[in-house]
């Protein structure tokens, strides 16, 4: 093989691996399109048939790089991260996050009802990484108590009028109440 092209191509291979990592330590992730995008800005003159090429030293690039991961997401879209800049966990999120909203949210609440467990405050998901205005999260929850799959998210309020989620799966209602009270107004009384 010629020199030149193996050359080329780890250059193509760095590059690529480069812009994977980029995007994950602004802590998102990066879609095919949009890699394949930045790299044919970059680097057009040299591949002439830009796809082929492009997606071949993709595959390699993956292949090289033990940080570098690929996530499909519903739709079919593959999305790219570098475990240097990005938790698996939170690339999950991420992708999720560019699905269904209401997916994501009760997903969060089953995790942190099951994991820790407590009940989450309404307003986390209007927060980064979520980022959500808070009709779209009221709008998520409407949602969820007409469709499928959702039965177990619940919500209580506390004295402090915020309003806290959780899911019954892993939390009852009295403890659940009794958490959010605590996290939201208990605490800020007895440091």
């Amino acid at each position: 093989m010629n020199r030149n092209v193996t050359n080329e191509g780890a250059a193509a291979a760095d590059a690529l691996a480069a812009m994977i990592r980029q995007f994950s330590k602004s802590g998102r992730l990066i879609s095919e399109f949009e890699l394949r995008r930045q790299f044919i800005a970059q680097h057009q003159p040299r591949f002439v048939d830009q796809d082929a090429d492009i997606l071949s030293t993709l595959a390699k690039t993956l292949q090289q790089h033990d940080d570098l991961y690929e996530l499909p997401a519903d739709d079919g879209v593959q999305y790219y991260y570098s475990s240097q800049g990005m938790a698996q966990a939170y690339a999950l999120m991420l992708l999720q996050k560019l699905g269904d909203p209401a997916r994501l949210i009760a997903e969060v609440i089953r995790q942190n009802s099951a994991s820790y467990p407590r009940p989450v405050p309404l307003d986390m998901f209007t927060n980064p990484p979520f980022d959500l205005t808070r009709e779209q999260v009221v709008d998520c929850l409407e949602r969820m108590t007409v469709e499928e799959g959702y039965g177990d998210i619940a919500s209580t309020t506390t004295s402090a009028s915020t309003i806290f989620l959780y899911s019954t799966l892993h939390l009852e209602p009295e403890h659940a109440s009794m958490l959010a009270e605590w996290f939201d107004v208990g605490q800020l009384e007895n440091p």
